[in-house]
């Protein structure tokens, strides 16, 4: 896992690319952007699996973080073929993007919930729920700064959330398992108390079991 980044607010985040289509109301794919498209495109460590991501959305005169995660990637080469690319795995949906003209890679993006963006660029009032709104096609996706990541998974009096686990296992399909895990993994970095150690490896030992059980991923 790369060094974790411990600023706490989302102004001047790096935009590592842009939404081009979503699969349903929570799923979306995004366009990993390349050196044609910005003077500092992302590293690969910057938009890997498992990395959490926001787009900033103005609703009624409030800005709002929606918070989400890659759940996959995938290489696109239109040279060969333009039949649509697929993901890897036979259960999991199609990725569709109908004018990606050049070799690229998308990200499938899960969305985990909202918060609302204060005037210093940090976030309060974090919410698992599905948000009300969708987001739309060129809307830009921020990496996620560790700070704001541990904000969103704090609830009240300093407790440990993840509302949104067995919506995020749902949607993302037989890779649901890994990427659950691999938050997990990032919070046990963000989070040092010993209560939150213990919830999140009483949460790993769930996820764990469940896939080993219920999907076969993980043994």
């Amino acid at each position: 896992m790369s060094t974790p980044s411990t600023g706490e607010s989302v102004d001047d985040c790096l935009a590592i690319g842009s939404i081009v289509n979503s699969n349903d109301h929570m799923d979306y794919t995004v366009e990993i952007f390349n050196e044609t498209d910005r003077e500092r495109p992302p590293e690969p460590d910057e938009c890997g699996f498992g990395q959490p991501v926001f787009v900033r959305k103005t609703v009624d005169g409030d800005e709002y973080a929606v918070m989400g995660v890659i759940y996959n990637t995938q290489l696109v080469d239109p040279d060969q073929g333009r039949s649509g690319p697929r993901l890897a795995q036979s259960d999991q949906k199609q990725f569709t993007p109908g004018y990606v003209e050049e070799r690229t890679t998308l990200a499938g993006v899960a969305l985990l919930g909202t918060a609302r963006i204060t005037e210093d660029g940090s976030i309060e009032s974090p919410n698992h729920k599905i948000p009300r709104w969708t987001l739309s096609v060129d809307d830009i996706v921020l990496n996620c700064p560790d700070g704001v990541t541990r904000t969103f998974h704090t609830g009240e009096q300093g407790s440990l959330q993840l509302a949104y686990m067995e919506r995020l296992l749902d949607i993302a399909g037989s890779l649901g398992a890994e990427v659950t895990l691999a938050l997990i993994e990032r919070l046990q970095d963000l989070f040092s108390s010993e209560e939150h150690q213990r919830v999140l490896s009483v949460l790993e030992r769930d996820v764990r079991w469940q896939s080993s059980v219920d999907r076969g991923v993980m043994r």
